[in-house]
């Protein structure tokens, strides 16, 4: 079933050369010396073979039955959904340059997420993940290093048998003490020197998660607001601006919704991102969405607006003022006064009808606490390694 999940997703565009960068094809074995499991616990990828397509990798794994475990992720932006066991998975996949983000939500005795990165190195035969996993209780993070499994070297040729000259005696080598073999040992490429300075480039989004809650009923323009980063930032395999790092903004914009027309409309401004160790940075970011407990749209602009329009209200206006002057046609004329009846219970039923909409509350700019908002960063956010400390890896 994998397997033509996989073969649908792959014939739903034109297949094109791989970038060898990005092409995790082949066979892969941990190499347990040069990955931190310590705080993620074994892990069941001990070895896997990837095969990859345009549109969709496909992963498989032995196991201690008949068949492999297989299973797959969608290149496409397509959601992957798959079992392992007693747990079923949905997994999303993204590009971030040459690296692959992979998160998966993870159903079953236990409920968790998995936010995978993986990345070649230059000479494309090692793979790094770099892992975190979030609980109920926490998150932990590792790092899985894996080493490509070279093909088998092919049979050497024989040499051709000379047919023009008598055969030579064997030669009878000196007899030699057996020699004991050492166990074949992966090669573990030297590791690279960290750079100077790691660069989180402008146009990269930080999810946020809102710690107050902001409306454009009861916030001001000139207000402060207060988020923590909802995900670690990492650049070249370290993470640079840690999950729960601090950002503050500021409300330019609050315009509560009008009573007959005119959208409620909100503009937040990022300015300064605070990670753990106390290292600021400044900038002027822009919202780039919101998430579904947000009761408003976000333009590309980065406005928050309620979902009313003008036309819509006009439109409610003219239908409750004519429904207003229907009813009080109809009460003048049960009252035996048809004419008079149609002239002031019209007027009075089309001012019920008006102040009926005028008195609705028009939809407000809701962002209630706990709201995943998306910033995109205006410029790039340079920062040493004196400045970061200890390397922090997923």
């Amino acid at each position: 079933m994998v397997a033509l999940a996989c073969l649908g997703l792959a014939l739903t565009g034109p297949v094109f050369a791989i970038d060898a960068d990005r092409n995790f094809g082949g066979r892969w074995i941990l190499d347990p010396d040069s990955s931190d499991t310590r705080a993620i616990g074994p892990q069941p990828e001990r070895e896997f073979t990837v095969t990859q397509q345009d549109a969709v990798i496909l992963v498989s794994m032995p196991s201690d039955g008949p068949k492999a475990v297989e299973w797959f992720y969608s290149l496409t932006g397509a959601e992957a959904r798959y079992k392992i066991g007693a747990e079923s998975r949905n997994s999303m996949a993204k590009w971030e340059g040459a690296a692959l983000l992979i998160n998966t939500l993870v159903s079953g005795p236990q409920n968790y997420t998995v936010m995978d990165r993986w990345r070649l190195s230059q000479d494309h035969v090692t793979l790094t993940i770099v892992r975190q996993i979030v609980r109920r209780n926490g998150t932990v993070e590792g790092k899985l290093v894996f080493h490509k499994v070279a093909g088998a070297a092919p049979p050497a040729a024989e040499a051709p048998t000379r047919v023009d000259a008598p055969p030579e005696p064997p030669l009878v080598a000196p007899r030699r003490e057996p020699v004991r073999a050492e166990p074949a040992r992966l090669a573990v490429p030297p590791p690279s020197p960290e750079p100077a300075e790691l660069v989180v480039p402008a146009g990269t989004r930080i999810p946020l998660a809102l710690r107050n809650t902001v409306d454009t009923r009861h916030s001001h323009e000139g207000d402060h607001i207060y988020l923590r980063t909802a995900m670690p930032i990492a650049v070249s395999d370290r993470i640079v601006i840690p999950q729960g790092s601090f950002v503050n903004g500021t409300l330019t914009l609050s315009k509560p919704a009008g009573k007959v027309k005119g959208k409620a409309e909100l503009f937040i401004r990022f300015d300064t991102i605070v990670l753990p160790n106390g290292v600021t940075r400044d900038f002027h970011s822009r919202l780039a969405s919101a998430d579904s407990r947000a009761q408003g749209t976000v333009d590309s602009e980065g406005k928050v607006t309620g979902e009313r329009d003008s036309r819509g209200d006009t439109r409610a206006v003219a239908t409750t003022t004519g429904a207003g002057t229907a009813v009080g046609g109809i009460a003048g004329g049960a009252a035996g006064h048809p004419i008079t009846g149609l002239g002031v219970g019209a007027a009075a039923g089309a001012g019920a009808g008006l102040a009926s909409v005028l008195l609705t509350k028009r939809p407000e700019v809701v962002l209630p606490q706990g709201t995943t908002l998306d910033m995109i960063l205006d410029r790039d956010l340079h920062y040493t390694t004196e400045e970061l400390g200890r390397p922090r890896r997923y």
